[in-house]
């Protein structure tokens, strides 16, 4: 018998080479996918972190609006008087509002979503500090001057800093800074005085409109305050031309009350900035303010009108979208993250102040 050496034919040869190169394939693709899979949701979690770290400092000063001021005074800015913003914080940008003008920046074309966002500016008091009773006849609240009071300047108070000044009928909020030498007294007391401050003139460009009155009767109690700002710009980092979060203990201005820049600005950040970054990747900030009138949600708050608890700001909305800032990421098309495409997550919260709550419920006015 004739014997064949022994292999394999070409149509084996060609069988088993497809069957290894389906087999290679199926492979491969469960490798990249889980590549990409092991890439893409780092950033994904990354982005859900960074807009509930955002949301969360959004919401505890959205809480704390108007805490330790009068009842019918507007903690919630209205207008921007200069700066940036000048036409109105609801869209610091180009004019837009919650919804279609929104989802329209997303669109094919429409640019960078962050030009549409709007600004947040709360005024609040610090209840935590202890409050000085000012007894000072001159100067008058709002007013620069050596403001004199009772009790001892206390250290929870930062100087340089930022004060109210409140009758609990009226407040203005002014800078203030630490005075050396001894205390003086105050006029016409049985006791001495314990603490001074010299309190400056607010800067143009504050009160926002419309301007709250200063308060024009005595005792005047002074806290500690706050002028909290948030606004979307530019992170600052070349390597990361994302939008982020930025927020100010002190609004457009420095401890003392001179004006600053604001992030995106020309001269930012200089000296002395009271910027922080809060979160990179946040995109688009909306805010709506629900009062007692009935006419529903609305871009900007109304002028709170004394005895009026219709007009009183009941509930803030605010919407916060953010977006992975890596670049490439599975379900993306466009690079640099940054197209419609882009990786994004959006948060939806609504908060009623404390303050105002706990006035409406003393006036039962709540319903």
């Amino acid at each position: 018998m004739k014997r064949h050496p022994g292999g394999f034919s070409l149509v084996e040869l060609m069988v088993a080479m497809t069957v290894t190169l389906i087999v290679s394939g199926a492979i491969y693709g469960l490798l990249t996918s889980g590549s990409n899979a092991f890439r893409r949701e780092p950033e994904v979690a990354d982005r859900q972190q960074n807009i509930r770290l955002a949301m969360d400092l959004l919401t505890r000063d959205v809480f704390n609006a108007g805490t330790a001021l009068p009842p019918f005074g507007q903690v919630f800015t209205i207008q921007d008087a200069a700066g940036s913003c000048a036409a109105g914080l609801n869209g610091c940008g180009d004019p837009g509002s919650l919804g279609a003008a929104a989802a329209a920046a997303r669109a094919d074309g429409a640019g960078d979503p962050s030009t549409n966002s709007d600004v947040l500016e709360i005024v609040a008091a610090d209840e935590t500090c202890p409050l000085q009773t000012v007894c000072s006849t001159a100067p008058v609240a709002g007013s620069a001057g050596l403001f004199v009071s009772r009790e001892a300047v206390p250290t929870c108070l930062p100087l340089p800093g930022f004060v109210v000044l409140t009758d609990n009928t009226a407040f203005t909020l002014q800078p203030a800074v630490a005075t050396t030498g001894g205390p003086t007294d105050c006029p016409g007391a049985t006791i001495s005085a314990n603490g001074n401050l010299q309190l400056g003139n607010f800067v143009p460009g504050w009160p926002p409109v419309p301007a709250i009155q200063p308060p024009t009767t005595s005792p005047v109690f002074l806290y500690g305050g706050r002028l909290v700002r948030y606004r979307i710009a530019p992170s600052g980092d070349p390597l990361d031309t994302s939008p982020a979060l930025w927020r100010s203990d002190t609004g457009k201005f420095a401890a003392d009350g001179a004006p600053k820049a604001e992030p995106g600005e020309g001269g930012f950040p200089g000296t002395s900035s009271p910027w922080q970054l809060v979160a990179r990747g946040i995109e688009d900030l909306q805010v709506e303010y629900l009062d007692g009138s009935g006419a529903g949600w609305m871009n900007a708050p109304r002028t709170v009108l004394t005895s009026d608890w219709t007009t009183l700001v009941r509930r803030v909305r605010i919407t916060i979208s953010a977006r992975a800032t890596a670049a490439n990421l599975q379900g993306q098309t466009s690079a640099g993250g940054t197209g419609p495409d882009a990786i994004r997550g959006q948060l939806v919260t609504e908060v009623s102040p404390r303050a105002a709550l706990n006035e409406l419920q003393m006036g039962n006015q709540f319903n």
